[in-house]
């Protein structure tokens, strides 16, 4: 016990000086939004951001964990950001949904969130600036693209501003005791391509019903005996459900990669991706004339999607992530040379890579 005293003494004295240095920082914080209000820049600049925890994890040695350091750090930018002005982000709702969840873990607490009921209303919202910025999913790492998200992108003029990852955990939720109580799942469609294997085999007899979003799910448990619902930890907080399974998805390693939309392009770090979108006819030679100059300037492509053009028949959008930022020289030419020989390209962001 002589020893649990003195270590907490030190502690003590640590948490002082970690205080006295906060402030300073918070200080230094309010003299750069001056110099931000006189020059016209943003309160949200990712490409520093990155900067920062970048820069921290590289003097760390041993604990805290990488995670654990970036938890931390994300909530003293958070606070950074909220001292030079409070920023608003829209997400696809409702409250506790996973786009919540991920927006949360990217901004921190000291930001206002606004929940809206459709991806297009994330895009309207900032478009209109009633929000800052906005948090779309865009692909799954079990079910793939989210292809509305992609459709926005065809008329929208927002550009990606970052990215972020969310490691999805779908939890069973309810009131029931334990889970011969449930006769009724309600889930989204698709979480239950995430989760169908679970269900199968531990909840043979429910029925499903289809929920428009997890949190809906969850919010419809909550309301009907002998249901539950499949949704995230956070919606059992905010929904008063009890969590009778923890992590039912079929695959455990389930990603879910979410866009930050705002209305510029961030600035390079020089470990940067950048993400367009080509509309090529369907003629033959066409996809190799859109991946040929990836190849030949030496760019990692990450990933591509392909959807209809919705204009005229057997048109299509290529969507087309790769490494670099647009004012590479090497991404200054590909791009050229794609649109010389593949059609119109609209570069839809250039922004950090996402800090795993």
């Amino acid at each position: 016990m002589e020893n649990l005293g003195r270590y907490r003494k030190a502690i003590d004295a640590l948490d002082i000086k970690i205080v006295s240095l906060l402030q300073q920082r918070a200080a230094n914080s309010k003299k750069i939004a001056r110099v931000k209000q006189g020059t016209g820049r943003k309160v949200y600049d990712p490409a520093r951001e990155v900067e920062v925890l970048r820069n921290v994890l590289g003097v760390k040695k041993g604990d805290p964990s990488d995670e654990g350091l970036k938890a931390i750090y994300n909530e003293i930018l958070s606070e950074s950001r909220k001292l030079q002005k409070k920023m608003s982000v829209a997400y696809l709702g409702p409250v506790a949904s996973y786009s919540h969840e991920a927006a949360m873990k990217h901004f921190g607490s000291q930001t206002d969130y606004m929940p809206v009921n459709s991806i297009k209303e994330v895009f309207e919202e900032v478009e209109k600036g009633n929000a800052d910025y906005g948090c779309v999913p865009i692909e799954n790492s079990t079910e793939g693209a989210v292809n509305y998200s992609f459709d926005m992108f065809a008329d929208s003029e927002l550009k990606i501003f970052s990215e972020t990852m969310l490691n999805i955990r779908h939890c069973l939720l309810s009131n029931c005791a334990s889970l011969s109580g449930i006769k009724t799942v309600f889930i989204h469609p698709q979480t239950l391509g995430q989760c169908r294997g679970w269900l199968e085999s531990n909840l043979p007899g429910a029925v499903l019903k289809e929920a428009s979003s997890n949190s809906k799910a969850a919010m419809l448990a909550s309301g009907q005996k002998d249901s539950a619902a499949v949704a995230g930890a956070m919606a059992a907080e905010i929904y008063g459900l009890k969590v009778l399974a923890p992590s039912i998805q079929d695959m455990t390693d389930n990603v879910t990669r979410f866009f930050i939309l705002g209305t510029e392009f961030s600035r390079k770090t020089g470990e940067d991706k950048t993400s367009i979108m080509v509309s090529i006819k369907d003629k033959v030679g066409a996809l190799f004339l859109l991946l040929k100059p990836f190849t030949k300037h030496g760019l990692n492509l990450t990933s591509i999607e392909s959807r209809p053009s919705k204009k005229k028949a057997w048109d299509y959008y290529f969507f087309v992530d790769f490494s670099g930022h647009r004012d590479d020289a090497k991404v200054k030419k590909s791009l050229a040379e794609i649109e010389k020989n593949c059609g119109a390209v609209k570069i839809l962001g250039s922004y950090p890579r996402f800090l795993r």
